[in-house]
């Protein structure tokens, strides 16, 4: 076996551990989050939650320019220099400071703009947390460049649990939006210090400004891509805000955050060693393509299901975890979810483009879908929130094929390849959300009270989903189910095989 074998070997082995330890970090602060989630929107309002998307709307644009994309440059280099490292830790230390100096005195201003002069105080505050993040930037980079999701799901699970704690506690001492304000204070420092202790590496009092402007070359086009993208996901909050107020933005972006918890239980842990992955194939493309195919696939076989289910129940399960104040909230995810095909198609593009070095590429996409999503929210947002929904939901679709377009261009990733590796699992998810659609309502007129009635659908989607797979897509899950096997304990890993 030459060596080139082996490291293609030894490639698939960290990714796979890294992908599972990725896995136990989102799944267990999903869990975390989400309950936390449930209490304070039990115990806030929608105002509140309003104020606060509105509010770090403004932070995360400046989040993204902040951070420069240098933490993605540290984390693709083949043989990382420590002193481009030093040299990406003080630029995204000095990008942050000015940034958050930009945030607090344009935080009237952007108050004004939205229709909501709470704003601009919790701007005030949070804006200081941009360069306490940045020192644990390149860290986590490095940790995650090295295969460390283990230490990477430590931070997460305390940070999680710690922030949380102070979020509910502030809420019930009547806080309101502060204290969404102090559970993203409380994550910051978590992170920091334990990314610190994490990855040992103190970075030098050095800035190289040639390898800046080489770095910097790879990072302007993925910034201006994660600005685009992160735009494209929140704008419809200044057009609902401007039109509707804070409520509305509240429940709209209950509506999303549902979806997002989806997204991170998923796509997050695949998502955090996606770009590592395909950086070390950039130069093999058969190998490159085959295993951005497994990825995707991979992300459908947990997406889909979750969403369509989700949608097919978003009424009950808004209603029983939130109760009545959230108003249209479930109807507006129901429309949201009917993206889940191009969301899964898409969610990876922007990776493997920068694996290949052509992040550029992704620049036309994003803005011809910014530029969608502002014109058709512009023509609906007069019809509510649903109607925002189902524009954001189209576009999804009418700009799918540009976006794989670019792909085959650039990737040499065909699009028919991506579609046979969701097929099965999109086929399965999608007969599970109609039979459970169609049984809710008999399921919720016998059995009370509702939540078991709801309790027993999610059951039976459960249920028709994993058979579904077994008989029909067995083929597909099975590497799948060796990874985990490979994970487990000799002793669960007899039992297994018997």
């Amino acid at each position: 076996m030459d060596a080139s074998a082996v490291d293609r070997g030894d490639l698939k082995k960290k990714t796979a551990t890294s992908i599972l330890w990725s896995i136990v970090r989102v799944g267990w602060s999903t869990v975390a989050t989400f309950i936390i989630f449930v209490v304070l929107a039990r115990i806030l309002g929608p105002a509140d939650f309003g104020t606060f998307a509105l509010a770090s709307l403004f932070v995360e644009i400046g989040r993204v320019l902040a951070y420069a994309g240098l933490g993605d440059a540290v984390t693709r280099q083949l043989d990382l220099n420590e002193e481009l490292a030093d040299t990406a830790f003080w630029a995204s230390l000095g990008f942050s400071v000015s940034v958050a100096l930009v945030i607090f005195f344009a935080a009237p201003a952007y108050g004004e703009f939205v229709r909501d002069p709470n704003v601009a105080e919790i701007l005030k505050w949070l804006a200081p947390l941009l360069p306490l993040s940045s020192l644990a930037v390149i860290h986590n980079a490095r940790l995650a460049r090295e295969f460390g999701h283990k230490s990477l799901a430590a931070q997460s699970i305390a940070a999680s649990l710690l922030s949380g704690a102070t979020a509910v506690a502030a809420a019930f001492l009547g806080w309101g939006v502060w204290s969404l304000v102090a559970q993203t204070a409380v994550n910051a420092v978590v992170i920091v210090v334990l990314g610190w202790l994490s990855y040992r590496w103190i970075p030098k009092l050095r800035f190289n400004v040639t390898i800046f402007r080489s770095i910097f070359v790879f990072s302007i086009s993925l910034v201006v891509s994660q600005l685009l993208w992160m735009m494209l996901a929140r704008v419809q909050d200044i057009f609902i805000s401007r039109w509707y107020g804070p409520t509305e933005v509240g429940r709209y972006r209950i509506a999303w955050r549902l979806i997002e918890l989806i997204s991170q239980a998923v796509l997050s842990p695949i998502g955090s060693v996606a770009l590592v992955t395909l950086s070390k194939l950039q130069n093999d493309r058969v190998s490159f393509r085959n295993a951005y195919n497994r990825i995707v696939g991979l992300a459908a076989l947990g997406t889909f299901p979750l969403l369509l289910g989700f949608g097919a129940l978003s009424d009950q399960l808004i209603l029983f975890l939130f109760g009545d104040k959230w108003g249209n909230a479930g109807d507006v995810s129901t429309v949201l979810v009917m993206m889940a095909v191009p969301f899964v198609m898409n969610v990876f593009a922007s990776s493997a483009l920068a694996a290949v070095n052509k992040a550029q590429s992704i620049l036309s996409v994003a803005a011809l879908q910014l530029a969608a999503t502002i014109l058709l929210t512009w023509l609906l947002v007069p019809y509510g929130i649903i109607a925002v929904a189902a524009g954001y939901a189209l576009r999804a679709w009418l700009t799918m094929p540009y976006q794989q377009y670019v792909l085959k261009r650039y990737a040499d990733i065909d699009s028919l390849g991506t579609l046979k590796a969701i097929a099965m699992p999109f086929i399965g998810s999608l007969i599970m959300a109609v039979c459970v659609w169609f049984a809710k309502p008999v399921i919720l007129a016998v059995v009370t009270p509702a939540w078991l009635g709801t309790g027993l659908c999610i059951a039976l989607g459960g249920v028709i989903y994993a058979a579904f797979m077994l008989i029909f897509a067995f083929k597909m899950i099975r590497p799948y189910l060796a990874m985990i096997m490979s994970m487990l304990p000799a002793r669960f890993r007899l039992l297994a095989q018997r």
